[in-house]
């Protein structure tokens, strides 16, 4: 744990401890017991969790881990992370949208059903939503890249394994021999590379996997929606700040 991570975990600590909890190591988390419900409005200890970036998968994967373990997340950070991340956990809870629900992209990528990855072009910003067309139960989910529809799948469900249809993408890319890049449009060889970054210089860049918030926290959803987040200043002051509505 880096040293100004592992003091604000330790600032947050110390005020819990002084709010009445009894904090204990429990290897990847410090759980809090006492009378959690003063916080977080849910009678369930609390896990402590250190966010080392604001990284929505870092945020993500740490919710997920604690509500797993039948535990309110508190997520430690430093002012500027803890701004960077608050968007995420305000409402509408890890999506971008309600409306049609827009996913938050993450730096996962898209693994296609023949081990590939699907890529796109440079130009413009990438958006995931769903579109109902009408049916709530199963919404589609569609890729747009600069406005413009890339590929649209039957639902969020299409991202698991085996993964979507090499079909789905116009663009692909897998690693060849000797460690180079290869990109595919239409199954057909278009450019090899020796990284990523060559890549994008080229114009081709992975797709990033979308947030889908179900697809990380599996259960617990209402100590996951409970999440606390504690920021420390330089004076090593804790503010919490609870998302929930």
């Amino acid at each position: 744990m880096l040293p100004t991570v592992s003091r604000h975990t330790a600032a947050v600590t110390d005020d819990l401890e002084g709010r009445g909890f009894t904090v204990d190591e429990e290897g990847w988390a410090n759980v809090a017991h006492g009378g959690p419900e003063a916080l977080t409005g849910v009678d369930a200890s609390l896990a402590v969790v250190p966010l080392a970036d604001s990284r929505p998968l870092t945020a993500v994967s740490a919710i997920a881990n604690a509500a797993h373990e039948g535990r309110v997340p508190v997520l430690v950070a430093d002012q500027r992370t803890g701004r960077e991340v608050e968007p995420l956990l305000s409402e509408p809870f890890l999506l971008e949208d309600r409306e049609d629900r827009e996913f938050v992209p993450i730096e996962d990528r898209i693994r296609l059903s023949d081990d590939s990855y699907a890529c796109v072009g440079t130009g413009g910003q990438i958006e995931w939503f769903e579109h109902s067309n009408g049916v709530t139960d199963s919404p589609s989910l569609v890729l747009s890249v600069g406005g413009d529809r890339v590929t649209t799948l039957g639902s969020v469900d299409g991202l698991a394994c085996p993964g979507p249809s090499v079909s789905a993408f116009q663009y692909s890319y897998a690693r060849g021999e000797g460690g180079r890049f290869r990109v595919f449009e239409s199954g057909q060889a278009v450019g090899q590379y020796t990284s990523i970054g060559a890549m994008r210089a080229d114009g081709f860049r992975p797709v990033p996997l979308p947030l889908v918030p179900e697809h990380h926290v599996r259960d617990h959803g209402r100590l996951a929606r409970a999440t606390l987040l504690a920021t420390v200043d330089s004076d090593q002051e804790v503010n919490y700040r609870s998302f929930q509505v």
